[in-house]
């Protein structure tokens, strides 16, 4: 009888936990694997405060769920889960009851009120990718009211802002605004100086979990560029033209952006679970839930031990550890294996603000500007490549660069420039050049008996793999190895510079390809022939600039979704294994 595991919510954990149960027991015909979600898509929520200040549209922080599992064992439902049974062991929606054997809850968290009066009725949190657009539409909306108010007070009202909170999200908010009210007051011709900026803060500095000294740098950027900072200062009250401190000082403002810490999610703070006060539920150190054995918590909704008696902080690499301890964990328990004990590391913490500076603590380094800025790209490309793996890492990450390459800064320029997919028919045809030229030299080394003579390497002609200015351990290689096995070599060089040139000049395989051109290239430049042969840069640079090129005039054009339909196809009997979950009510 097929059993069933069940990962409610598709974060960081979610995702995390699903991948490493598949790798795991995708050969178990015995068990289904079912991710239930609120939507059809795995948010980047570390990219929402981007979209909220509109440097990348939303799609910038979505990746399909059905395209990220469809090659798997994996069903993806999408629907609102509103109760558990842990005693009947279901889940229950409005349509649907699903079945469950074992239950890994990763539903996240939500921002935490703090049960201060109006931030429900009249502000703003930063907490899902909905928040981020309704964000951007009202900030927008703003500004375009300002443009035409004709009250001063109520001018003043639309242009100001304030974010509460100087954490993480906090202070990225106020980044993003920073910049993006700079560009909206050129669209609606508003003079800077009359835009005001708060951020507020009720302890005596911004970012806690950062070295007093990068976060001191990081308030003082903010300084220079007109934030005004509110530190040891709580919101008593907030109203729906600004807010009351507790020192009563009032500021006067339509928007107020609530970033004052998290709770847990809705569904996770109804459960009648062990949990702590924040609401994140009590696990062991396997991550079972204190009453359920069968059912795991991870991620922000779990109050995960760590280093004596604390609990793991909601950070991304947190979640995806704990998620992936969850599922190594449900698969020892199917085999009879020895469970592991959650070992969480963290590497470090980065912030950015903006698209021209940030600060990171690395592993003890710290880095602040627009390297700090570049590294939290480089680690979100790093998560992209790692849950995308080789069927969709690539696509991800050359998206992320597209997408990120539009902003300001830098590190987003730099991105931009890795990122430009243009002018494919004229690397296309560069592509053929290099090709022709390919097929060219095999041809003549065809003609010259390279497959027949075994003395081709060795001879003094201009066909000599040695050249006036060669590497000195190239040299006892060449003589140690190859020279011995010319007609080896030989038939290697000849047959690899045929292939390279059929292939470049069709465009079959046109990365590996190039990647070979460029190969060959430098082994010539280690033999010695440059700067004897001027020619030796062109090769190389030629075959580096056409890793790309085999989206026009090529065979890859209709080769590579060939290969991926039959590679990548979708996996049958996955409905099957649906009807074992799902019940109807």
């Amino acid at each position: 009888m097929s059993r069933n595991i069940i990962i409610l919510g598709a974060g960081y954990g979610g995702i995390a936990a699903t991948q490493q149960l598949n790798k795991l027991l995708k050969n178990n015909d015995d068990f289904t694997i079912t991710l239930i979600n609120n939507s059809p898509y795995h948010v980047l929520l570390s990219g929402i405060h981007e979209v909220a200040g509109n440097r990348i549209d939303s799609e910038g922080v979505q990746i399909s769920l059905d395209e990220l599992f469809s090659s798997t064992k994996v069903n993806i439902i999408e629907d609102h889960i509103t109760d558990i049974d842990f005693t009947a062991k279901t889940l229950q929606s409005d349509r649907y009851v699903y079945k469950y054997d074992y239950l890994v809850l990763a539903t996240g968290s939500k921002a935490n009120d703090r049960q201060v009066k109006g931030i429900n009725e009249y502000a703003f949190t930063l907490w899902s990718l909905e928040d981020a657009e309704k964000i951007k539409k009202h900030i927008h909306s703003c500004f375009h009211e300002a443009r035409l108010a004709t009250d001063t007070k109520n001018r003043k009202e639309l242009l100001s802002f304030a974010i509460i909170g100087g954490g993480f999200t906090g202070v990225e908010m106020t980044g993003e605004l920073l910049e993006w009210t700079s560009s909206l007051c050129r669209q609606y011709d508003i003079p800077e100086e009359e835009v005001r900026l708060f951020l507020v803060e009720g302890l005596d500095r911004i970012l806690p979990n950062f070295k007093e000294r990068l976060a001191d740098k990081a308030s003082s950027y903010l300084k220079k560029r007109g934030v005004q900072l509110k530190l040891g200062s709580f919101v008593k009250e907030v109203k729906e033209n600004g807010l009351i401190l507790d020192s009563g000082e009032e500021i006067a403002s339509r928007t107020v952006i609530w970033n004052c810490g998290v709770t847990a999610s809705d569904i996770a703070g109804k459960l009648n679970l062990q949990s702590e006060k924040d609401g994140r539920i009590k696990v062991n150190e396997y991550l079972q839930t204190l009453d359920y054995p069968e059912v795991y918590a991870i991620g922000d909704n779990a109050a995960t031990p760590w280093n004596d008696k604390r609990i793991l902080p909601a950070l991304v690499e947190a979640a995806l550890q704990t998620g992936k301890t969850a599922a190594i964990n449900i698969a020892a328990d199917i085999n009879g294996q020895t469970k592991e004990k959650i070992k969480a590391k963290l590497h470090g913490i980065m912030v950015s603000i903006g698209g021209r500076y940030g600060i990171a603590d690395l592993m003890g380094i710290s880095l602040r500007g627009w390297p700090a800025n570049f590294m939290k790209h480089m680690v979100n490309i790093h998560y992209l490549l790692t849950i995308g793996g080789l069927k969709n890492g690539a696509k991800y990450t050359l998206d992320y660069l597209e997408t990120q390459g539009q902003g300001n800064g830098l590190a987003s320029r730099i991105l931009g420039h890795i990122s430009q997919r243009g002018y494919s028919l004229f690397f296309a045809i560069l592509r053929i050049f290099l090709g022709t030229r390919w097929l060219l030299s095999a041809l003549d080394k065809l003609n010259s008996g390279w497959l027949i003579y075994s003395d081709k390497l060795v001879a003094g002609a201009s066909t000599s793999p040695i050249g006036p200015n060669p590497v000195g351990w190239y040299v006892d290689f060449m003589e140690a190895v190859v020279f011995p096995n010319a007609i080896i070599f030989q038939y290697m060089i000849t047959l690899g510079e045929l292939a390279l040139g059929i292939a470049l000049l069709l465009g079959i395989f046109t990365p590996l390809a190039a990647l070979g051109s460029a190969f060959m290239s430098i082994n010539f430049f280690l033999s010695g022939f440059y700067p004897e042969n001027p020619t030796l840069p062109w090769w190389l640079f030629s075959s580096l600039a056409v890793i790309g090129a085999g989206r026009a005039l090529s065979v890859d054009y209709y080769l590579l979704p060939w290969l991926k339909k039959i590679i990548w196809r979708n996996r049958k009997g996955k409905s099957e294994d649906l009807k074992k979950v799902v019940k109807h009510p």
